[in-house]
């Protein structure tokens, strides 16, 4: 049996086994609350051998909950010791918590909406040592709104009592926050893994050290360019030496780095050289960014490309995928359609199954889980003053972390429960026949029309919503007289 089948065969046994209502209401009762903690979580960590405390009902829990571990794990041919070293790990445990929690209160749904996001993107401050033309924050000095070192870390607290497991730290440039590595560390005490996107330019050996002990386990890092001249006119004088220079020491410590390029017409013509000085530095993924027209993007709009140089850009990733010696992923959702036509690819940036050849045969199958763009459903966007929003390009706020209740927040906001129900999007993203693997870019849908639920003018499904926006016919992608070029899954 290929892994593919196997991965079909798994996911219709989950169905089956999770989905109906006797089990949901099992679930239900294993992940409430009590005075022990997330009940969920304590019953991993049992299972992981770790010997958490427990009262009567998390034991009882906690036979479910390995019960049913052990069977899926039997039937998808996984060793049990393999997979209690993953669930030793924190981050690893905290997400497969929000999994089942999510199954228990929103069913086995695709795509899948966890019980809390999976990830949190701070931006931790609005200070900035460089000037980005494309800057969604519109960074410069920091704001005189932003959290206290206190309310930071009381921030940090409320994250970890929702059960998130990951937090990416961003800005504005984070190491221009003098208490960085004091919230850091307080992620780290809490068992929240830690990452950070980052220009790269304050990377110096010294801090990547810190980051390093302060257990980073990934550093995104921009780079708009395959050489100084283009980086430069985009973020600002000598900045590209610098950040060359950041990754080698992040390297050398052993984080894992992503190279984070933001595509427009300014570099759209060298994109695969950036991806060859990727390799050369030592990066292990390169991520191909959307442009989003907010912040001070709003003034470039007109670099923004076209639906076919996007479609034929997500091609060349995907056909050079796996082929690399940096994973190729991509934050535009229509990148799971593309993957879906080869035997090696990646759904989304929120993917890892694009790093291994075989794995990456489930990707198809997977994709209606993953579900492209994950706004509102594995992931949210905070403020440095708080303020909690569906996507660090969206500015619209549901919350804030002073004094939101989050989990409340999570379940019943209306505008995540618009972006959650893609039968009622505006447009062809509605009816699409990729909307369970993709849903178009919920940012770009704002950036543009001011409304969360519009169809992806990005795409190549939406090119009359281009031509509208831009007033230009677009020009056609496939051959004369055989229309535009899409591709689709393979069947």
């Amino acid at each position: 049996m290929d892994a593919g089948q196997q991965a079909q065969d798994m996911a219709l046994f989950v169905e089956k086994a999770l989905g109906n209502s006797l089990s949901r209401a099992a679930l239900r009762f294993c992940t409430k609350r009590c005075k022990c903690g997330r009940r969920v979580e304590i019953a991993l960590e049992e299972y992981a051998g770790l010997k958490p405390k427990m009262c009567v009902g998390c034991k009882i829990s906690s036979k479910i909950i390995n019960f049913t571990i052990s069977s899926l794990a039997k039937r998808g041919k996984v060793k049990d010791t393999d997979l209690m070293l993953c669930i030793k790990e924190p981050y690893w445990r905290k997400g497969l918590a929000t999994v089942m929690e999510g199954i228990a209160h929103f069913g086995i749904t695709k795509p899948f909406t966890g019980s809390s996001p999976f990830l949190i993107v701070w931006n931790i401050t609005k200070a900035c040592n460089l000037a980005c033309k494309h800057c969604y924050e519109d960074a410069h000095i920091r704001a005189p709104d932003e959290l206290t070192t206190e309310e930071a870390l009381a921030a940090v607290d409320k994250l970890a009592d929702a059960g998130i497991a990951y937090i990416a730290v961003s800005g504005g440039e984070p190491l221009m926050r003098p208490d960085f590595f004091q919230i850091a560390e307080h992620m780290k005490k809490k068992n929240i893994a830690l990452s950070i996107a980052t220009n790269g330019t304050l990377i110096t050996k010294e801090n990547a050290k810190k980051l390093k002990d302060v257990n980073c386990l990934y550093a995104q890092v921009s780079l708009d360019g395959s050489n100084a001249k283009t980086h430069n006119e985009f973020r600002g004088r000598e900045s590209f030496e610098r950040t060359i220079e950041g990754i080698k020491n992040l390297v050398e410590n052993g984080i894992s780095v992503g190279v984070s390029c933001t595509v427009t017409k300014h570099n759209y013509h060298e994109v695969e050289e950036a991806i060859d000085l990727s390799e050369k530095i030592g990066a292990s993924i390169f991520m191909h960014y959307n442009f989003i027209p907010t912040g001070r993007g709003k003034e470039i709009t007109k670099l923004d490309i076209s639906p076919q140089q996007r479609e034929k850009l997500l091609l060349m990733l995907a056909k050079q995928s796996g082929k690399r010696k940096v994973a190729l992923l991509s934050t535009a959702p229509q990148y799971a359609r593309v993957c879906s036509g080869f035997a090696v690819g990646s759904l989304t940036h929120f993917d890892i199954f694009g790093k291994d050849p075989e794995m990456a045969k489930v990707s198809s199958f997977l994709a209606d889980f993953v579900g492209g763009c994950g706004t509102g459903r594995l992931y949210l966007a905070m403020e440095p003053n708080g303020d909690i929003k569906p996507c660090v390009f969206i500015p619209v706020k549901i919350g804030n972390i002073k004094e939101s209740d989050f989990r409340e927040m999570w379940l019943e906001n209306r505008s995540l429960r618009e972006i959650r129900d893609r039968k009622k999007f505006i447009g062809h993203c509605a009816i699409c026949e990729f909307r369970a693997s993709c849903g178009g870019c919920r940012a770009r849908s704002y950036g543009y029309y001011g409304d969360l639920v519009h169809a992806d003018p990005g795409c190549m499904l939406n090119v009359k919503d281009w031509e509208k926006i831009t007033g230009k016919k677009s020009r056609k992608a496939g051959k004369k007289g055989k229309g535009k070029k899409v591709v689709k899954k393979r069947k």
